[in-house]
């Protein structure tokens, strides 16, 4: 398990900001409140509840108990938010709000209700009533050039001509997240490994776009992937970066490498130690560390 690649970012707070408020002007405090009112507009939003009431047929296929309360709700926010709005990408993520809840109303459709048998048998109709739709989701979906759909489309059912769409987009850089370069790296590590290491490399990078934690394994099918194509220098470094992270490291691959390979260990750990610095401060570039010299 890799160690968490977060950066911890401090907010200062200026306790005597407010402290006089004589001194601002009408207009300060006018813009802050514009501020925010634009800042909040969460709290003008209607409540699951009301949506349920004026727009039934948002809720209606789903449980009216307490199970599933959260993946219930995040599906009828998204029916609601995008009523009337016929594209493909909100249905990608209606698709996996579909998935999260069918796996949820399973297990809930499951548990037996000794006293009031008849939210048992709600829920059975509500697990029943998502398979369904969820499979009319995806049988609507099949040939859609999305390219989050196409991926979703692959992934799942594994269709050649989503596989290729999504390829092509990922080739092209459309995606922000990095766990699609993973699995375009998947695709083309038996045909094309270079290909394969670029798209890792561009996952990498993708985390200066989201907040998510590193997935560690990408350091280590980078390492892996060096081996493959007897680039030991590479291997090396990537040895390194993944032992760095790692909370409990194997030196034995290193040894392994240094001991049957020339290698200039020393410019190696430089460079280690430069690809740690830019992952911890999400500004991974491979083309700014130089690493294609390797």
């Amino acid at each position: 398990m890799l160690k968490s690649f977060r950066k911890t970012i401090k907010l200062t707070i200026q306790p005597s900001l407010f402290s006089k408020l004589s001194t601002f002007s009408c207009s300060t405090i006018m813009a802050f409140s514009i501020l925010f009112v634009a800042g909040c507009g969460d709290f003008f939003e209607p409540t699951i509840k009301e949506i349920c009431t004026q727009n039934p047929q948002f809720c209606e296929d789903l449980n009216t108990d307490g199970w599933c309360r959260s993946e219930k709700s995040e599906i009828v926010r998204h029916r609601f938010n995008h009523q009337g709005d016929d594209s493909d990408r909100p249905k990608y993520h209606l698709l996996l709000k579909y998935e999260k809840y069918q796996l949820c109303i399973n297990k809930a459709a499951q548990i037996q209700h000794v006293k009031y048998r008849e939210k048992e048998f709600a829920r059975k109709q509500a697990s029943v009533s998502v398979a369904s739709t969820l499979k009319q989701l995806q049988w609507q979906t099949k040939h859609s050039t999305d390219p989050y759909i196409s991926y979703y489309q692959w992934s799942r059912f594994g269709y050649e001509d989503a596989r290729q769409r999504f390829v092509a987009a990922a080739q092209n850089g459309v995606f922000t997240e990095p766990h699609f370069y993973v699995d375009l790296a998947s695709i083309q590590v038996a045909d094309d490994p270079k290909a394969a290491r670029n798209a890792l490399f561009k996952a990498l990078s993708q985390y200066a776009n989201v907040d998510q934690e590193i997935d560690g394994r990408i350091t280590g099918l980078l390492a892996s992937l060096s081996i493959d194509t007897d680039n030991y220098r590479m291997a090396y470094v990537w040895t390194k970066v993944t032992n760095h992270f790692a909370e409990s490291s194997d030196e034995s691959q290193l040894s392994a490498i240094t001991s049957k390979h020339k290698i200039p260990e020393a410019i190696l750990d430089r460079v280690a130690e430069d690809i740690i610095s830019a992952l911890d401060a999400r500004e991974f570039d491979a083309q700014k560390l130089k690493i294609d010299r390797l």
